[in-house]
């Protein structure tokens, strides 16, 4: 039997704060012992947490103590949940990565650090080696490990099966993402409401650059052509919907490609996750609907087991002999964050990362 690791939330009152008590809370062998905070420090959780998810604040959850973030207090503790913003995630994680922590980021301040591993469970898990090398260089005893902008994870995901299997030459893609990728309490209204909000070029580029990293690291079944070679483009916006990031990929080749093939391999793509029944591993990384008005943010977001786990790929279509198209659903604060990063913990687990 799996000892219990015990863990520490950092930011545990923000969107996706709630999301890792919430799944932790129900996880067999991760707890939550640990809830960091900033401006309700010594007050109980229940009385602080705006709890903006399915179901109530779990009662075993609901007395405990804010406390701060300060790794003296966390003797006890085994991992680091970190979905702190830009700018203050960097220093911290460093600092707890120093004192022997391992650290689970879903903040951009060490996603391009070379020897910090971006990683997405099925797509890339060999790049946790990189571990060994961040602590030799760095020489912590801890680690960081990052988790992609959600938005990049819900094009990335899907174009991972097509770059690895297929002779890809470009993809497009057109998000259109909620209110809560943007944290709590968000985008004003009045920018929102009755409008589509152009994120801009500076969330274009970090959409694609963090695609462009993710699949420089897959195993690839085809040889060409070279990720240098491949035209990689995104044009973002946030709408007034509260959870799922919707997404639309165009995507060319080199060669006559056949839509339902592509099909397939979506449908069969799994990963060391789903190998290795780790517990918040989906049996299906992607559904594939074959409904003409589907997905939809509303009805698809959760779907998957566990719920909001499982990216949803539709309208597959075949533009061209050399084109296709297809839509993608994630769920942002879920897979795209609160769950990758439970499910990264998952396999650094079996790898041997988190034993003491």
């Amino acid at each position: 039997m799996r000892r219990t690791l015990k863990a520490a939330i950092l930011g545990a009152t923000g969107l996706v704060g709630i999301e890792y008590v919430r799944m932790l809370t129900e996880h067999p062998y991760i707890k939550p012992a640990y809830l960091a905070g900033k401006g309700s420090v010594g007050k109980p959780y229940g009385e602080v947490v705006r709890w903006q998810t399915v179901g109530q604040v779990p009662k075993e959850i609901r007395d405990m103590e804010v406390k701060p973030t300060d790794p003296k207090l966390m003797d006890d503790v085994d991992i680091i949940f970190s979905p702190l913003p830009q700018g203050a995630a960097g220093p911290v994680e460093e600092q707890f990565a120093k004192l022997g922590f391992p650290v689970i980021s879903n903040s951009p301040d060490h996603r391009f650090d070379p020897d910090v591993p971006l990683l997405i469970p099925e797509v890339n898990p060999h790049t946790a080696s990189l571990i060994d090398e961040q602590r030799k260089k760095r020489d912590w005893k801890g680690f960081i490990v990052t988790t992609p902008l959600c938005t990049a994870q819900g094009a990335a995901i899907p174009l991972s099966v097509i770059f690895s299997n297929f002779k890809m030459t470009g993809a497009y893609v057109t998000t259109i993402q909620s209110l809560s990728g943007a944290g709590y309490p968000g985008i004003p209204s009045l920018d929102v409401v009755d409008n589509i909000l152009p994120l801009g070029d500076g969330y274009d580029k970090k959409t694609i650059r963090e695609v462009t990293r993710i699949l420089s690291e897959v195993k690839r079944n085809v040889d060409e052509p070279k990720l240098q070679d491949v035209s990689l483009d995104a044009t973002t916006h946030r709408i007034a919907t509260v959870h799922g990031h919707y997404e639309v990929a165009y995507v060319t080749f080199k060669e006559d490609t056949d839509v339902n093939k592509i099909k397939e391999a979506m449908t069969n793509f799994r990963g060391e996750p789903q190998d290795l029944k780790l517990p918040t591993a989906p049996e299906k990384p992607i559904l594939i609907t074959e409904e003409d008005n589907r997905p939809q943010i509303y009805f698809d977001r959760w779907s998957g087991d566990p719920p909001g786990m499982s990216i949803v790929v539709g309208r597959l279509k075949q533009v061209n002999q050399k084109g296709i198209r297809f839509v993608s659903l994630i769920h942002n604060t879920i897979r795209g964050a609160a769950g990758g990063g439970i499910l990264t913990a998952e396999l650094l687990t079996e790898k041997g990362y988190l034993e003491k």
